[in-house]
């Protein structure tokens, strides 16, 4: 074979593997086309439901699945009667300093027992629905969890001074932490439920 003709079966092979290429390029160009078309939006399942069957299929999907999962969604119930009791009863410890002829030292005995029984029995389901751990990965449930315990104690402390003290310094002292303690639980459930900055005011 010449070198003639080995140059001629080189540019062959050349122009060969050009036409493959080009047509290589030009499938990648109808690929990159065809990807750059937007995809035919595909209506969920849900887009098709009914707000009746919308309806049923979230109170399925949140139906109860044991006994304490019930107990643990009775805490946010439970929660309110302690916070309306004790915070009265520091109300009424309250009036009774401005003006001690009100005669409320029955009433606020009744408030702060009630509010303390409340409130042992919405930490305990706090407890349930949050999970009998010591430690959580969530700040704002860990500060909520032993927060709404301290409420629970501190209002024992409160009735048994309310029952036992003769001074009401001490009792006085004690509901105003209360106070404070519970506004400050309040704001961590509102964290909890509705987000971070709930209030919007950070």
């Amino acid at each position: 074979m010449t070198d003639a003709e080995m140059v001629q079966m080189e540019m062959g092979h050349d122009a060969d593997a050009d036409h493959h290429a080009g047509d290589d390029h030009h499938d990648t160009d109808m690929l990159d086309h065809h990807d750059g078309e937007a995809a035919p939006a595909v209506a969920p399942a849900e887009a098709s439901l009914t707000p009746e069957q919308a309806m049923e299929l979230a109170i399925a999907e949140n139906r109860a699945t044991s006994a304490s999962d019930v107990l643990g969604r009775l805490h946010p119930v439970a929660a309110h009667f302690p916070i309306a009791l004790l915070l009265a009863a520091a109300i009424a410890e309250l009036m009774l300093l401005v003006r001690p002829s009100t005669g409320l030292e029955v009433t606020s005995r009744f408030l702060v027992a009630g509010g303390a029984a409340g409130a042992v029995v919405a930490a305990l389901l706090g407890w349930t629905a949050g999970g009998w751990r010591l430690s959580d990965r969530s700040e704002t449930l860990g500060l909520h969890r032993w927060n709404g315990t301290a409420i629970a104690a501190l209002a024992i402390l409160a009735t048994w001074l309310a029952f036992r003290s003769e001074r009401r310094t001490a009792l006085r002292v004690v509901l105003l932490v209360l106070a404070v303690a519970i506004v400050a639980q309040g704001y961590l459930g509102g964290e909890m439920v509705f987000g971070p900055n709930h209030l919007g005011l950070r």
